[in-house]
């Protein structure tokens, strides 16, 4: 089963060595210390090919704090993680392209390559819609409105449910799908989803969010916006992330994951489900108990998802026709 994976640190996760806890080592290193070939991270290109990734979706994350701490502007930082991104690509171009949007996934695909897009978790390295340009004729084909700091943006859903966009929030959503680039809401208030929702003309995504009603964590989407994302022709990237799949069970298990997707199914519909794992994004409280430890481990959620009493057809939709959909929005 083909997988496209709407969300992965793994960038991020590079510079650190396994078991370190240095603070910031993104900042404090020049170079990262493993490759994206093979590493002990949770994706590299040869595990991404046991999962028989079709599309991989990199995310730049932009720790803001860290960015005042090192004197570093987030576009500066924003910069700094993009050309090591390309430098990782270049290096490994024989075995993995950077893409833009369908048509080169598809030319990356027909060479038996691996496709990798770029994304940024954090809008606020951008201050003006020049800025945004700039970003999209990188490549950047989505942004994370919020992570967890109230920007010019908006708020995000760990500090205020009830407050969202901002002036330039409006101007920018409205301004990234004039331009083709896809609006990430996870992470963003409850407002702050509403607000996008009433604006967008386009389809948006929740690249890496689960539910509400199964585990009760603000990250997670109430019942009222996964039917609003629904109805506007999103996608919700259901994620193995163990504190927003339950808040009594820490470990990953793949039965929760797809009670999350079943929820979402039964809710708003098989059109909405997709994959955004958060690999590499967050600390693993039972490694050595957890059912999903990568994404060599996704086919495992294909077949559960058949033991469910999904079809094929569904399945191949939640790990990429829907995700494929919504990438032909875009430029």
């Amino acid at each position: 089963m083909q997988l496209i994976d709407l969300h992965a640190d793994t960038l991020t996760a590079l510079y650190y060595r396994s078991g370190e806890k240095l603070k910031d080592q993104e900042f404090l290193r020049e170079l990262p210390v493993a490759n994206l070939a093979q590493n002990n991270c949770a994706i590299d290109l040869a595990k991404l090919r046991q999962a028989d990734s079709l599309a991989q979706f990199f995310v730049l994350w932009l720790n803001l704090n860290a960015c005042e701490l090192h004197k570093i502007s987030p576009w500066d930082l924003f910069m700094k993680q993009y050309q090591q991104l390309r430098q990782q690509i270049d290096t490994f171009s024989s075995q993995i392209s950077l893409v833009s949007n369908v048509a080169e996934l598809l030319a990356a695909r027909a060479q038996n390559k691996l496709a990798g897009f770029v994304c940024v978790e954090e809008g606020a390295f951008i201050s003006s819609l020049e800025q945004l340009d700039v970003a999209y004729r990188l490549g950047v084909r989505y942004i994370t409105l919020v992570w967890n700091y109230e920007t010019h943006i908006g708020v995000p859903s760990a500090i205020d449910q009830q407050r969202g966009l901002k002036p330039f929030g409006f101007e920018m959503v409205a301004a990234m799908q004039e331009l083709g680039m896809l609006v990430d809401v996870s992470h963003l208030s409850d407002q702050g989803v509403r607000d996008v929702l009433q604006i967008a003309k386009k389809p948006i995504i929740a690249s890496h969010s689960n539910v509400r009603a199964l585990c009760n964590h603000t990250r997670n989407l109430s019942d009222e916006l996964i039917r609003g994302i629904a109805q506007n022709g999103g996608v919700i990237g259901v994620n193995c992330v163990p504190y927003f799949l339950d808040e009594q069970d820490k470990t990953i298990r793949i039965q929760r994951m797809v009670e999350h997707l079943e929820y979402i199914y039964r809710l708003a519909g098989e059109d909405v489900l997709a994959i955004g794992n958060d690999f590499d994004g967050f600390g693993s409280l039972t490694p050595e108990l957890d059912e999903i430890k990568t994404i060599a481990d996704l086919p495992l959620v294909a077949d559960a998802l058949i033991h469910a009493g999904f079809s094929a057809r569904q399945v191949d939709k939640i790990f990429n026709k829907n995700a494929l959909r919504i990438l032909t929005t875009i430029n």
